[in-house]
């Protein structure tokens, strides 16, 4: 079980990792307003959280 969880963390922070360089090509482009920014925000936020409440069962 324990290498699931670390193997789900690993893929979330790929795909955090993804995001938010994915933000900052929206950023670069000079078009990030509006929707754009909230969608990029939010999903930074959520994937964040989704990594940590991943890693609570660890800490056991």
């Amino acid at each position: 079980m324990r290498g699931m969880i670390v193997f789900l963390i690993f893929l979330v922070a790929l795909m955090f990792i993804a995001w938010c360089l994915n933000t900052y090509r929206h950023i670069r482009a000079g078009g990030w307003k509006g929707f754009a920014a909230a969608v990029d925000i939010i999903g930074a936020v959520l994937l964040a959280g989704m990594a940590v409440l991943l890693a609570l069962p660890l800490l056991k």
